[in-house]
């Protein structure tokens, strides 16, 4: 095993130098690299992009939608946006990995296209990959980043580069294919970016141009999309999902009515009671107290 301080240099060189990768026609925005000797147990959790992961050494366990994957030497796996998953280990693993997403204003549709295959497919774990281009290039980028030469930086965004493009081919199952059309996989991709996106932001401001500038598409692109996928407009998704989401806090907490519409991101109390009236048909309140009234009392 390498010394703790170049899994450190590693991935300080990664984080400084490859964050930005544009090629000819694909293009990533990296949100970070890490390198580790030793990556233990970490809590169920979920992001809007993609993370590929290199296990070196070590045993564990990766689990996804309550499916667990064994991980030993020599195994990538793939966390697709908007997944639950889970890395264990009780004496832990050996690790590289990188998150990322596509940045679709600077890259052809096409390869756009044939990248986010990946996410639409059930191949998460590769085992046995030492042998294969996306372990070589990682294993080469741990190499450069020990090194203190002048080419170095320029080496290391350009090996960045090809292994994340190197990821389609290792999980992409089908190269092709006929039954999901293109254009229906981006649709699909910054629909459920967004969807993942209002989920984990309900409290703040949310608007068609915040999310259209995250997602790097026009707001008249996003806009359709909710139009035509949804059924809603952006505006009156967002409301509802607030809706939902206090109709959740009002039955599992028991915060007022005025610290639940701060909580889902509301203008005002007044407002949001307005809102919820019109949708549920009662007020907040007068919700939360015919509910519970239904809960049957049992006596201990």
């Amino acid at each position: 095993m390498a010394a703790k301080s170049d899994y450190k240099k590693m991935s300080r060189l990664l984080n400084e130098t490859a964050v930005d990768l544009q090629g000819a026609e694909l293009s990533f925005k990296v949100h970070y690299w890490g390198a580790m000797p030793e990556h233990f147990d970490n809590p169920l959790h979920r992001h809007s992009f993609f993370e590929v992961c290199y296990v070196l050494a070590g045993e564990g366990s990766y689990l996804e939608s309550d499916e667990e994957y064994p991980l030993r030497q020599g195994t990538l796996f793939c966390s697709r946006p908007g997944k639950w998953h889970q890395i264990k280990s009780e004496a832990g693993i050996e690790i590289y990995y990188v998150a990322f997403e596509l940045d679709s204003s600077r890259s052809s549709e096409e390869k756009l296209n044939r990248y986010l295959q990946m996410m639409n497919l059930n191949k998460i774990v590769v085992p046995m990959a030492d042998e294969t281009v996306t372990a070589q290039t990682w294993r080469m980028l741990f190499t450069l980043c020990k090194q203190d030469r002048i080419m170095t930086k320029e080496m290391i965004r350009s090996f960045a580069y090809a292994l994340l493009v190197s990821f389609y081919s290792e999980f992409a199952e089908v190269v092709e294919s006929d039954d999901f059309p293109e254009h229906q996989q981006i649709s699909s991709y910054y629909l459920q970016r967004a969807k993942l996106f209002i989920e984990d932001n309900l409290a703040s401001s949310l608007s068609l141009h915040q999310l259209s500038s995250y997602l790097h598409i026009t707001e008249r692109h996003l806009s359709r999309l909710f139009a035509v996928k949804v059924g809603q407009t952006f505006s009156h998704y967002v409301q509802e999902r607030r809706v939902r989401k206090s109709m959740e806090l009002l039955l599992e907490t028991d915060w007022t009515i005025s610290r639940i519409a701060q909580e889902i991101g509301f203008e005002s109390v007044h407002y949001y009671s307005r809102v919820f009236t019109r949708k549920i048909g009662v007020p907040p309140g007068k919700f939360r107290k015919s509910q519970l009234s239904e809960i049957p009392f049992i006596k201990l």
